[in-house]
């Protein structure tokens, strides 16, 4: 289902998913700051309301990122304004989209 289609609550978990990305670039230049794959992984590790076989489903599809590409999305990212529902559709770039798409395959219909 892409996402412009899918229930609002029902995008909620990948919105995280990409805010989490995002947000890892402004840690800045610590030292012991994990990759953005790491970041991705984790929060989808912690997403509250995915089953087992959609959290498995997207850390599937994380696996099919590198973490280059995971931090590239971020950066050109990182003016969107993730509180706005249709953040991802409307201001972030084509890859992004394609990125949250991606996951979005893995949540079944509620």
């Amino acid at each position: 289902m892409p996402l412009g289609l899918a229930p609002a609550a029902r995008r909620s978990p990948l919105v995280a998913v990409a805010v989490g990305v995002v947000a890892l670039l402004g840690l800045g230049a610590c030292t012991s700051q994990p990759s953005a794959k790491a970041v991705a992984e984790d929060v989808v590790q912690t997403l509250d309301g995915l089953t087992e076989a959609e959290r498995t489903c997207m850390l599937d599809k994380l696996d099919t990122y590198s973490s280059d590409e995971i931090e590239q999305i971020g950066e050109a990212n990182e003016d969107v304004d993730f509180q706005d529902t249709d953040a991802v559709e409307t201001q972030g770039d084509a890859a992004l989209q394609k990125f949250v798409d991606d996951l979005s395959a893995c949540m079944t219909a509620s």
